[in-house]
C-alpha cells in the first residue's frame, strides 16, 4: 500500500497535520495502535479511561522513563459510565488563534460543537472565592475600587491590549515576574496584580516571566466579544479528543487512509539514489505492522519518537534542548453542582468577595467554569505553584444530567520534590467540594483519578520545534502547563511539521503541482446552502 506520507499517532498535532496534508493533495496513511482518535488528548468514557490508566500503570512499571506515574483510581465507575467524555488534555480554545483559524479554514468546526466558558473564579481562603469575568468596560462598573485604582487599572488594560512590545514600560524589564511588574510600573495593588496575572494573564507561578504573559494578556483581551462575553470556549464531548476526530474526518474524506488498533512491528528505511528516486514506485519508507497483511511503504514519515518501536529510537533525531516538564492531572467525578455568585455580582473584572458558597441566596450553579488556586492560598498546597480545576457538565455533553466533571492541574517546579499525585491534589479537591452548596459534611466523589505527567517542554511554554532528517518529521511533546495555550500550541507545531513535510515531498515528486501549495489550508470548497458564518 504505497503513499505519500505516514503519519503515526493521531493526536491533535498529527490528525491537523493528516488532514491539512490530505487536502494539499497528497496521499496520507493514519495509523495508531490504539482503538480510538486522539492519542493523549483523547476523549474517554470512564470505563475507557480505567483502561487507560491501568495500561498506563503496567508500563509505567516496565519502562526507564515513563510518561505517566503515580497512577491511582477509584475501583468503582459511577452509573451510566459511558455518558461520559473526559479529555486527557483539558483545555480551554481561545476565541481568536491558532486553531480556531484552521477549525474554520479546514471546515472541521461544522463537525464539532462548543460553549462559552461561563465564568473564571479566584480562589481565596476556604469557601471564598473572587469571580473574574475579564471585560474591560467592567472597570467602570466596579464599586470596590478608588478612582485612583481605576486609573491605574485603565492605564494598564490600554497598554496590555496595543503594541508594547517596544513600549518604554517595557524595557529591561521583559523577564521580570509578572506581578512585580504590575506592581512597580504600574502602581497596582497586590490584590489587584495577582488577579491580573492568574486569572487573566494565565501564570502558572510566581516566577512567570512578563513579556510572554503580556502576550497571552493581550490575546485573550482580544478574544472577548468574538463569540460572546468571555474569551474562551469549551469544546464538546471532552474537547480536544472530539477535535482531533474531525480533523481525522476531514482527512478521510480528501482520500486518507485510516488503520486503528494496529502496532508497528518492523520499519525499514532505504537511501534513496537519484535514479531510483525518479520511480514512481521507489519509497523511502516500508512500514509493517503486526496483524495488517499489507505493506505500507511513502516517502514520508512523521511521528514522535515515542510511538515508534524502541529498536529505532536512533532513528529519531534529537531537537532543541529542552527541560523536564511535571504536571499532576486529576478526574474527579461529581454529583452536585458547585455554586458561585449570579451573574449580577460578577460584573467587575476586578473580583468580588464571595463570603460563603453554603447559601443559597445569590448563587447559582455553574456547567461550565475554571477556579484558580494562587500559590500559597490552599493549606497544604503548593507554594509556587497555580493549580487550576476545570469544570464541565451537562452543557458540554461531556457529562449525563446531575453529575460535574473536574479536571485538576498542577504544574511542578522542577525543584518540587516527588509526591504521589492524590496527595499533591487532595488539598485542592477539598477545596474546590468546599463550593458545593450543600449542608452535609463531606462531599464524597463517585469518581477519581490522579497521575502525573513527566514531558519535555521548551522555555517559554508554548514554543517548539521539529527536526526533519532523512524524510522522517519529528513530533516534538506539545505538553502545556498553560491551560488556555494548549490547542493553539498544538496546532502552530502541525502548521511547521505540514511545511516540513511539504518540502520533503517536494523534492520526491509526491503531488505534481505541489509548488503551488502557498497556504496551510487552501480555499474551503462550501457545499450549497452551508453558511459560512455558521463556522
Amino acid at each position: 500500500m504505497n503513499s505519500d506520507v505516514v503519519v503515526v499517532g493521531t493526536g491533535l498535532t498529527e490528525s491537523i497535520v493528516a488532514a491539512a496534508l490530505s487536502k494539499a493533495g497528497f496521499t496520507v496513511i493514519h495509523i495508531d495502535s490504539n482503538p480510538y482518535y486522539g492519542g493523549d488528548q483523547a476523549s474517554l468514557n470512564v470505563e475507557e479511561l480505567a483502561q487507560w490508566a491501568d495500561q498506563q500503570q503496567q508500563t509505567s512499571s516496565s519502562s526507564q522513563n515513563p510518561k505517566f506515574t503515580s497512577i491511582s483510581r477509584s475501583s468503582s465507575f459511577p452509573p451510566n459510565s459511558r455518558q461520559f467524555s473526559l479529555s486527557l488534555s483539558p483545555a480551554l480554545i481561545p476565541s481568536t488563534g491558532p486553531l480556531i483559524d484552521s477549525l474554520v479554514s479546514s471546515g472541521v468546526s461544522r463537525y464539532g460543537g462548543f460553549k462559552l466558558l461561563e465564568t473564571v473564579a479566584l480562589y481565596d481562603g476556604p469557601d471564598r472565592v473572587q469571580a473574574v469575568p475579564g471585560s474591560k468596560e467592567d472597570v467602570f462598573k466596579s464599586k470596590t475600587l478608588s478612582l485612583l485604582e481605576k486609573r491605574r487599572l485603565m492605564r494598564f488594560l490600554t497598554f496590555a491590549t496595543g503594541k508594547f512590545e517596544e513600549a518604554k514600560e517595557l524595557v529591561g524589564q521583559e523577564m521580570t515576574p509578572f506581578v512585580s511588574f504590575l506592581e512597580s510600573v504600574f502602581s497596582l495593588n497586590e490584590t489587584i496584580a495577582q488577579t491580573i496575572a492568574y486569572a487573566l494573564a494565565y501564570c502558572t507561578s510566581q516566577s512567570d516571566a512578563t513579556f510572554p504573559a503580556l502576550q497571552r494578556l493581550r490575546r485573550y483581551l482580544l478574544s472577548t466579544g468574538r463569540y460572546g462575553p468571555s474569551p474562551f470556549l469549551v469544546g464538546h464531548y471532552g474537547g480536544l479528543g472530539e477535535l482531533a476526530q474531525g480533523f481525522c474526518r476531514t482527512a478521510a474524506v480528501g482520500g486518507s487512509t485510516y488503520i486503528l488498533n494496529q502496532h508497528i512491528s518492523e520499519i525499514l528505511h532505504e537511501e534513496l539514489s537519484d535514479a531510483s528516486a525518479d520511480s514512481e514506485n521507489a519509497k523511502t519508507w516500508t512500514i509493517k505492522l503486526q496483524d495488517f497483511p499489507e505493506v505500507l511503504s511513502c516517502d514520508a514519515l512523521i511521528s514522535s519518537g515515542g510511538l515508534l518501536p524502541p529498536s529505532l529510537n536512533n532513528m529519531v533525531p534529537v531537537s532543541h534542548p529542552s527541560e523536564q516538564h511535571r504536571i499532576v492531572r486529576g478526574f474527579v467525578i461529581i454529583d452536585k453542582p458547585i455554586h458561585l455568585s449570579s451573574q449580577d455580582e460578577t460584573e467587575t473584572m476586578v473580583p468580588q468577595d464571595i463570603p460563603s458558597a453554603k447559601t443559597n441566596t445569590g448563587y447559582n450553579a455553574i456547567d461550565t467554569a475554571l477556579i484558580l488556586f494562587p500559590p500559597g492560598k490552599v493549606e497544604g498546597g503548593s507554594q509556587t505553584s497555580v493549580a487550576s480545576v476545570l469544570v464541565t457538565g451537562e452543557g458540554t455533553l461531556s457529562a449525563p444530567r446531575g453529575y460535574y466533571i473536574l479536571h485538576l492541574s498542577l504544574p511542578l517546579s522542577p525543584s518540587e520534590t516527588q509526591q504521589d499525585s492524590s496527595q499533591r491534589l487532595t488539598p485542592y479537591l477539598k477545596a474546590a467540594l468546599s463550593l458545593v452548596n450543600d449542608d452535609s459534611a463531606n462531599i464524597e466523589p463517585v469518581f477519581t483519578l490522579f497521575y502525573t505527567e513527566d514531558s519535555t517542554e521548551l522555555p517559554g511554554g508554548t514554543e517548539q520545534s521539529t527536526v526533519t532528517a532523512r524524510d522522517f518529521v519529528a513530533v516534538p511533546d506539545t505538553t502545556c502547563s498553560y491551560l488556555p495555550e494548549v490547542a493553539d500550541a498544538h496546532t502552530k507545531t502541525a502548521e511547521e511539521i505540514f511545511w516540513q513535510a511539504v518540502e520533503i515531498l517536494k523534492h520526491r515528486g509526491g503531488k505534481e503541482g505541489h509548488e503551488e501549495i502557498d497556504s496551510f489550508w487552501p480555499p474551503l470548497d462550501l457545499q450549497p446552502g452551508y453558511d459560512d458564518e455558521d463556522s
